[in-house]
């Protein structure tokens, strides 16, 4: 597949607009492309559907959706599996019209989600309204929860090692080394 990144990130921007009816254009420039739902979820900030951005080393597609909903996950088709990077995002070099017509489609599944569980509504979704969309995703916000926990943790405790290991290697300074005498 020959590289051309602005061809790709005009097929894929087509893509998502597409898809984005009802929702908002957050950002769009020439090398990115941001939508998200209307709805507004904590502190009023909106609750993010997916992005196109031309970058140096690919074009890179993000579909939210995908990492709160394992249903959604196992749709991705085999064929773009390779492209994945991580949960929700995919890596062209070009346009590959077999491909960007699979990408259509499951943006098409993560916009029905995102409509069946109301997200696509202008209003605050609710905690409780979220973790009703997570449990019919296939995830448990209860284990969702535990893991953010922990790795908040476990965060913390190498935030505080990394600064212990900074402060004891920065050299002595003046009056230091005079109370050291």
């Amino acid at each position: 597949m020959p590289t051309d990144f602005p061809a790709a990130f005009a097929a894929l921007r087509e893509i998502l607009a597409r898809n984005a009816h009802r929702m908002i254009v957050v950002e769009d420039t020439p090398t990115r492309f941001t939508v998200s739902s209307p709805a507004t979820v904590q502190k009023g900030k909106p609750l993010f559907f997916g992005c196109v951005m031309l970058m140096k080393s690919a074009v890179t597609y993000h579909l939210f959706p995908l990492y709160f909903n394992p249903k959604l996950q196992a749709a991705v088709p085999a064929e773009l599996r390779p492209r994945k990077q991580g949960k929700t995002c995919f890596n062209f070099k070009g346009p590959d019209a077999s491909l960007f017509a699979q990408l259509d489609a499951l943006t098409g599944l993560a916009r029905e989600a995102f409509a069946r569980h109301g997200f696509l509504e202008p209003g605050t979704i609710s905690p409780e309204r979220f973790e009703a969309a997570l449990r019919a995703g296939g995830e448990d916000p209860k284990a969702i929860a535990k893991t953010r926990k922990a790795k908040g943790k476990e965060a913390a405790r190498k935030r505080a090692a990394t600064i212990k290991k900074r402060a004891a290697a920065r050299p002595a300074t003046k009056r230091s080394r005079a109370a050291a005498k």
